[in-house]
């Protein structure tokens, strides 16, 4: 709840004609196609309307029973090919529309897309990923079908309007003075109607991403683990009950909406078409006006009568999709916690010396201090341990180091280089990490770590899983690399898992490694396997571990120990002892255990 009224927070301000021009301003790079198609579509306006003048001159050509059948012959002959030129023409217009519309939804998908790439961890940790989806797949697909034919109705409508009018003027204008009179009666109201279901469109899309949420969340692997652990299917269908209720109460207010507009529309298309025969035929019997220029009337009563029921759904259907163009927008106006200055450089050779000078970071405004005044220094090639209690400080230490996050006070800096200097991009290849909690993609375990350097070879990625000790597991598998190892992993063990982070590190190379307890899930023999590969990573690279083996802290160059986000002791292990500090007493709560199994291997080798 707390994160859908943040977002909501960023909902775009300003009127609907404020969004409108907005929208409008997204087919800006395409206007000399919007023009090209404003003329075919003018075109076409007139094309259609050329079949009324044509019949009333092929029934006042036929009244008279000594008629020239010539002249009625080429005028149907002229009419079949006005008929038939339109519809090719309409043919042009729909590519050229298409092309224009679906050019506007790629720049719409790909700038959303790369916008929410370039958020900050804090945006993820606080929203739904079901949320994130719905806006990216459900809204923007909803707003491509009002996208797609709403300029080109709006432009053909509008043009056939202008058009027809003008003609109904050049045959009977008191008629059609009476028309344009009585069509705002009808306009109006479908106005108010569009306004209703603009809102009730947003309730429906924002009760629908609720859905999506909980599916997302529940029909997961871990999420139906849970489900069934704790015998909650009950509860967790009661809860889509819920979501599955409203969207149906929203569903039908909607469909109740529309009907009054369709019913106004059925009303006038009856209405429109009896009115010009009734008052057709009293000027006929009157002598004011031919039978063919009623017939005629009676065409361009509809075809005024059809374009401006249209611009009257287009209206509506414009309202209704601004709330699908709110809710995009309130993601596109994020703004971004970690930007790339103008002047970011790129460091090409990087020696990996890290220094936090007075750095103080919270994960939100107004929240406890994760780090408070940091000062620290690691030089290049040393291995770090960071020890410390549960929310010390240790894993925001590392989220800043690959500037996740950016610091609220102070400066993290790369070999001298404030962090916030450097490009996002020179980072990313100079800092890699093995985090405790590891994701793979459903795919194969070949492309899994082949993520670590994209174009690395077959035999480079088979190289780093023999590295990271991957080689009997990939023996065991049937298909060797070319398994998919399921959604998050979930066909391999939690040390396996581990195991391919760990390749992929080994394929990156990285100057600076982050090592967030990476062998927290292996058993002693597994571990010592892994320490071992780490330790060759390790080699001639500036390496931070946040440690819970014995092993890592008694090799590390120098042990930072955090406490409540401060760092208290900082030192060697035989140092940190002398001191009996925090360090001595988390040693002989954690590490003393560890040191007694490892006695105990030993002795029965």
């Amino acid at each position: 709840m707390q994160s859908r009224m943040r977002v909501r927070d960023q909902r775009p301000m300003g009127s609907k004609w404020q969004l409108c021009r907005r929208v409008f301003g997204m087919f800006r790079p395409h206007r000399g196609s919007a023009l090209a198609l404003g003329v075919l579509i003018g075109v076409e306006a007139v094309l259609d309307l050329l079949p009324a003048l044509l019949i009333k001159r092929v029934i006042d050509a036929a009244i008279p029973f000594d008629g020239d059948i010539r002249s009625v012959n080429g005028l149907f002959a002229l009419l079949v090919l006005t008929i038939v030129a339109s519809g090719l023409l309409g043919v042009a217009i729909g590519f050229l529309n298409q092309s224009i519309s679906q050019s506007v939804m790629f720049r719409l998908r790909s700038d959303l897309h790369d916008h929410l790439q370039q958020l900050s961890v804090r945006f993820f940790t606080q929203t739904r990923t079901g949320e994130i989806l719905s806006r990216v797949s459900t809204d923007v697909n909803g707003v491509q079908e009002a996208v797609t034919g709403t300029y080109t109705e709006f432009v053909r409508n509008a043009l056939t309007l202008t058009v027809a009018l003008a003609l109904m003027f050049s045959l009977h204008w008191q008629f059609t003075l009476l028309a344009l009179f009585i069509l705002p009666f009808w306009v109006f109201p479908t106005i108010a109607i569009g306004q209703i279901q603009r809102r009730l469109m947003r309730e429906w899309y924002e009760e629908s991403a609720r859905l999506q949420s909980q599916l997302e969340e529940t029909l997961s692997v871990s999420g139906s683990m849970l489900v069934k652990t704790f015998g909650r299917q009950e509860h967790e269908a009661s809860r889509f009950d819920e979501h599955n209720r409203n969207l149906r109460g929203l569903s039908l207010r909607r469909m109740i909406a529309g009907r009054w507009f369709n019913m106004a529309t059925s009303l006038f298309g009856g209405l429109a078409p009896a009115v010009v025969y009734w008052f057709g035929a009293r000027e006929v019997i009157g002598g004011d006006l031919s039978l063919g220029s009623v017939v005629a009337l009676a065409v361009l009563t509809q075809r005024v009568f059809q374009p401006f029921a249209a611009i009257a759904r287009v209206n509506t259907t414009i309202l209704a999709s601004l709330a699908l163009f709110e809710r995009i927008f309130e993601y596109l106006d994020l703004p971004l916690d970690v930007q790339e200055r103008p002047s970011a450089i790129g460091l090409d050779s990087i020696r990996g010396e890290i220094t936090f000078e007075h750095v103080s970071f919270a994960y939100a405004p107004g929240a406890p201090a994760a780090l408070d005044d940091i000062d620290l220094h690691i030089e290049a090639g040393q291995l770090v341990a960071l020890v410390g209690p549960s929310g010390a400080g240790k894993t925001t230490v590392t989220y800043l180091l690959q500037r996740f996050y950016d610091s609220t006070h102070g400066r993290v800096l790369l070999d001298g280089h404030d962090m916030r200097d450097l490009t996002l991009a020179s980072i990313a290849r100079t800092v890699g990490a093995v985090m405790q909690d590891t994701f793979l993609f459903h795919t194969s375990l070949l492309e899994n770590i082949r993520y670590g350097r994209l174009e690395a070879t077959d035999d480079e990625v088979r190289t780093a899983a023999d590295a990271a000790g991957l080689d009997q597991m990939i023996e065991r598998l049937p298909e060797g690399l070319a398994t998919v190892v399921g959604e998050r992993g979930y066909r391999l063990s939690g040390g396996e898992k581990q195991r391919v982070a760990i390749a992929r590190a080994i394929l990156k190379d990285p100057p600076v490694l982050v090592l967030d307890e990476a062998t927290a899930s292996l058993d002693s023999r597994l571990e010592r396997e892994i320490r071992e590969s780490t330790a060759i990573l390790a080699q001639g690279r500036t390496t931070v571990v946040i440690a819970h083996r014995l092993s890592t802290v008694l090799s590390a160059d120098v042990i930072f120990v955090f406490d409540r986000g401060r760092i208290v002791e900082r030192g060697r292990h035989t140092e940190l002892l002398a001191r009996d500090g925090l360090y001595a007493s988390l040693y002989n709560e954690q590490f003393s255990a560890q040191l007694v199994e490892a006695e105990a291997a030993a002795s029965a080798r």
